[in-house]
């Protein structure tokens, strides 16, 4: 903006002095500043439209197969049907949200995917330096966040190695979010949400999404 200020012993007339003002980022907090989560964990533009889009679309909501932990999808299953590789996400599925230590049974669960040779990913929205008891199990990093499309496709090529989205699963409690693997062509496992320390708008319109899914395939849901 401008100041215009008179300079003392100096008879010229007032002149506008530029006073420059910080750039906005200088202005966030530090927790925002180089903080990727903060927007990626939040509600974005692309979450907005895809959750305004599901009541018209209701071949998104489509699940492969629902159960109520991750440690009760079926491994053998997922052969038997041709699948190759796993995306899997953190926060309300494999513990509470942004929870930073995980239960054995999880983290045998996932080992015993990779056993059977299974290509595994962790794919979450939020903080991704918080998975070091899966040992070699890839992180899925610098990609768009969920539900866009691009992000599914390039956390396929590039963690998993693979090129066909017929053969990937994505394992989720968010149809928003998670559910967003459909726009990609792979398939999508429902898991019932592990509650945890979370936003009022995640968890409304978590919720929200999944009346949809419930309202279009009501016998998809244990």
């Amino acid at each position: 903006m401008f100041d215009f200020t008179v300079f003392p012993g100096n008879n010229q007339p007032l002149r506008p002095s530029l006073e420059i003002k910080p750039h906005m980022a200088d202005l966030m907090p530090e927790t925002t500043k180089g903080n990727k989560q903060v927007t990626r964990d939040g509600l974005t533009l692309t979450k907005t439209l895809y959750f305004l889009s599901m009541p018209f679309r209701p071949n998104l909501l489509k699940t492969y197969m629902a159960v109520d932990r991750f440690v009760e999808v079926p491994i053998d299953q997922l052969k038997v049907d041709g699948i190759k590789g796993i995306l899997i996400d953190a926060d309300g599925t494999l513990g509470p949200h942004h929870a930073r230590k995980f239960s054995s049974e999880v983290v045998a669960h996932i080992n015993k995917m990779v056993d059977h040779g299974l290509k595994v990913a962790i794919y979450t929205n939020a903080f991704e330096d918080r998975f070091h008891q899966f040992k070699g199990i890839n992180v899925v990093t610098n990609v768009l966040p969920k539900p866009d499309k691009r992000g599914f496709e390039k956390a396929m090529t590039d963690f998993l190695g693979l090129d066909d989205p017929s053969v990937v699963c994505m394992i989720g409690d968010n149809f928003l979010t998670d559910g967003g693997a459909r726009l990609a062509g792979m398939h999508f496992v429902h898991i019932r949400p592990i509650r945890g320390d979370e936003s009022f708008i995640h968890s409304f319109t978590r919720k929200l999404a999944f009346k949809f899914a419930q309202f279009y395939f009501p016998n998809s849901f244990p």
